[in-house]
C-alpha cells in the first residue's frame, strides 16, 4: 500500500515533469517573441561586416540576458496555464479530488517552481545583465579596434550627423575615392571635401569618435543664401572628426537598466543630496512668494503703498508662486534610477504572481485544456506587459519614490488572483 507521503511525491514529480515540458515549449516561444526581431537586425548588420560567426555567436549571446529577464515570468505563466487547463481538461483534477487529495498539494509544485524562477530571474537581471552589457561593449569596442571600416563599406554612402559620406574602395583603414558633404547651418554654409584616399582611425572607444586623415584635400566652401559667393582651398592634410555613435548596432548599453541593484542604489545615493536641495530651494520659494504675497495685501490695507502698488506686488508674488506648482520638483535619474531598481523585482516577483493567477484554472473544467490555457495566458501576458509599461511612464509624473506605482502591476495580479480562488472555492 503506498503511504499519502509517497503518493504526494508521485504527483509533485509528475507535477513537475509536466510543467518542465510545457515551459520549455513557451520559454521558447516568448523568447522568439522579445528576442527574433531585434537579433535579426543585429546578425544582419554584424554579418555584412563579414565577422566570423563565432564572434558573431559570442555578441548575440551576450545580447541575451536582457530578454530573459521578461521571458522567465511569462512562460512561467504560460506553463502554469498549460498544466492546469490539461489536468482540468482530462479530469485528472476531479479524480485526484475525489481520491482525497486537495487542490493545495497539485498547487504546491507550480508554486515552489515559480519561486525558484522568480530567484533565477532575479540572477538574471541583477547578475548576468550588468555582466553580459559590460562584456558585449567590450566586445564591440575590440571589433571596432580591429576594423576601423566597420560602418565604412566599398562603394558606400554614410551619414554621420549633418556630414554625408561617399567612398570609393577601402581595405583596413585606408579608403578611396573620398567626398565629404556637410551643412553647417549656424555658420550658414555648405562644404563639399574631396580626397583621392584617406585613413580612418578610432581615436575615442567608448564614444566610438574616428579621425579621418585626407590626402591633399579639396575644399569648396558655399554660401547657400548667396549662390554666387563660394570659396575654394588646397591642403597637404586634413583630418575630420566622424561620431559613429549613432551607426553602431548595440542591444545593450550602460543604461540603469543594465545595471546591478548595488550600482543602482549607490546612483540613487549620489543623487540624493541633489533632491534635497531642490526640494528645499522648492519649499523656501514657495514661502518667499507666499509672504511677498502677504505682505503686499498687508501694505495694501495700511496704505503704506497705492492699492495699485500693492496689486502689482501681490501679482507679482502670486505669479511667482504659480511658478513652482503644487508638486515639488522632480529629479528625472533619480525617478529613472529607483524605477529600474524596483523593476527588478518586480519581474522577479512576477513568476510567483502571474503562476498565481492559473491557479482558478483548476477549479473549472475547460476543454482542449493546454491550447485554452495558453490562450489565456497570452492574454494575460499582454495585460501585465502594457501594465508595466504603463507605470513606467508615469513615474515622470509624480514627485513620491515609484517603488509602490512600479509593484502595480504584481499587486493587481496577485489580487486578482487571491479575489478568484476565493470566489471559485465559495461556489463549489
Amino acid at each position: 500500500m503506498v503511504s499519502a507521503r509517497s503518493s504526494y511525491r508521485l504527483l509533485y514529480r509528475y507535477i513537475t515533469k509536466e510543467f518542465a515540458q510545457n515551459f520549455a515549449v513557451s520559454f521558447s516561444f516568448f523568447f522568439c517573441i522579445f528576442f527574433i526581431n531585434s537579433i535579426l537586425l543585429l546578425v544582419q548588420r554584424i554579418l555584412l561586416r563579414n565577422i566570423d560567426i563565432a564572434t558573431m555567436l559570442q555578441i548575440v549571446s551576450l545580447s541575451m540576458p536582457q530578454f530573459l529577464i521578461y521571458t522567465f515570468p511569462f512562460a512561467s505563466l504560460s506553463a502554469s496555464s498549460m498544466v492546469l487547463g490539461d489536468l482540468g481538461s482530462t479530469n485528472e483534477l476531479l479524480a485526484m479530488r475525489s481520491s482525497g487529495i486537495p487542490s493545495s498539494k497539485v498547487f504546491y509544485p507550480l508554486m515552489m517552481i515559480s519561486l525558484i524562477l522568480s530567484a533565477v530571474t532575479f540572477f538574471f537581471a541583477d547578475v548576468v545583465l550588468p555582466w553580459s552589457s559590460v562584456e558585449y561593449q567590450n566586445k564591440l569596442n575590440d571589433i571596432m579596434r580591429d576594423m576601423p571600416t566597420f560602418e565604412i563599406q566599398p562603394n558606400s554612402v554614410n551619414t554621420i550627423g549633418n556630414i554625408v559620406l561617399s567612398n570609393g574602395a577601402s581595405s583596413g583603414n585606408e579608403i578611396d575615392e573620398i567626398m565629404l558633404i556637410s551643412d553647417d547651418s549656424s555658420a550658414h554654409q555648405n562644404r563639399v571635401v574631396t580626397s583621392e584616399k584617406g585613413y580612418l582611425t578610432l581615436v575615442d572607444e567608448n564614444s566610438y569618435i574616428y579621425s579621418l586623415e585626407l590626402e591633399s584635400p579639396e575644399i569648396l566652401i558655399t554660401d547657400p543664401s548667396d549662390r554666387a559667393s563660394y570659396g575654394f582651398s588646397h591642403a597637404d592634410k586634413a583630418i575630420f572628426y566622424l561620431d559613429f555613435s549613432s551607426q553602431i548596432p548595440a542591444l545593450t548599453s550602460n543604461a540603469p537598466m543594465n545595471l546591478s541593484s548595488r550600482d543602482l542604489i549607490s546612483g540613487i545615493r549620489d543623487r540624493q543630496e541633489r533632491v534635497r536641495n531642490d526640494r528645499k530651494y522648492w519649499n523656501e520659494s514657495r514661502e518667499s512668494s507666499m509672504l511677498d504675497l502677504a505682505q503686499a495685501m498687508k501694505d495694501g490695507e495700511r496704505g503704506i503703498i497705492t492699492v495699485n502698488d500693492a496689486s502689482r506686488n501681490a501679482a507679482d508674488a502670486y505669479s511667482r508662486y504659480g511658478i513652482y506648482g503644487e508638486n515639488p520638483p522632480i529629479n528625472f535619474f533619480s525617478q529613472y534610477y529607483k524605477a529600474e531598481l524596483a523593476k527588478k523585482f518586480v519581474l522577479s516577483a512576477a513568476c510567483f504572481c502571474l503562476t498565481l493567477i492559473t491557479l482558478p484554472l483548476s477549479m473549472v473544467r475547460v476543454k482542449h485544456g493546454k491550447l485554452t490555457g495558453f490562450a489565456i495566458s497570452l492574454l494575460i501576458a499582454v495585460a501585465y506587459w502594457y501594465m508595466i509599461f504603463g507605470v513606467q511612464l508615469q513615474i515622470f509624473s509624480i514627485s513620491s519614490d515609484p517603488y509602490l506605482l512600479m509593484a502595480l502591476p504584481d499587486i493587481a495580479i496577485a489580487a486578482i488572483a487571491v479575489a478568484l480562488i476565493i470566489r471559485f472555492r465559495k461556489a463549489r
